[in-house]
């Protein structure tokens, strides 16, 4: 038995299309392994990164704008930028301007959260669509290794039915 697969390995056989039928058994059996073992994995972490930030992001952005207005740096940043572009701070009021930038930035925050947030169900849906092609992978695998199999008596085919449907 392979342990990545853990199914049998294909042995050399009289019937040639056999082979063939456990080789592409074995191979589904290791996509689904890679599948449940990175793919998958990493889509739900992607996607509960991105709820995450989604949730974080805004009060974290909002937090750090309060904070710049509260210190005084925020008018200083503006005033710098405008003294920049050569535009004279004396006839503008310069509160309406820093609210605007604070609405502004307020709502830049929200959309990002918002973009975050259907990333997060695409990542999440993603994950949800590649372990349905894991299972039907796995059922594929599982139909090709039982055609590949010699033939068995009646009795013994049964048996093993009756043992594939209690899970023992």
């Amino acid at each position: 038995m392979t342990e990545a697969a853990n199914t049998p390995e294909p042995k050399a056989s009289g019937d040639a299309t056999i082979d063939p039928i456990r080789a592409l058994a074995l191979e589904n059996a290791a996509l689904v392994l890679r599948l449940r073992g990175e793919q998958i994995p990493q889509h739900v972490g992607m996607a509960a990164a991105s709820r995450a930030l989604a949730i974080d992001l805004p009060r974290v952005l909002m937090a750090q704008v309060e904070a710049d207005l509260k210190s005084g740096s925020l008018a200083q940043r503006w005033e710098a930028a405008r003294a920049r572009a050569a535009e004279p701070s004396a006839g503008i009021d310069i509160e309406p301007a820093l609210a605007a930038v604070v609405m502004f930035l307020g709502e830049q925050s929200k959309t990002a959260a918002r973009y975050l947030s259907v990333r997060g169900e695409e990542w999440a849906s993603d994950a949800y669509r590649i372990e349905g092609q894991a299972g039907a992978l796995e059922t594929q695998s599982e139909r090709l290794l039982r055609a590949a199999a010699p033939a068995r008596a009646p009795a013994d085919a049964k048996a093993a039915e009756e043992s594939a449907a209690t899970g023992s």
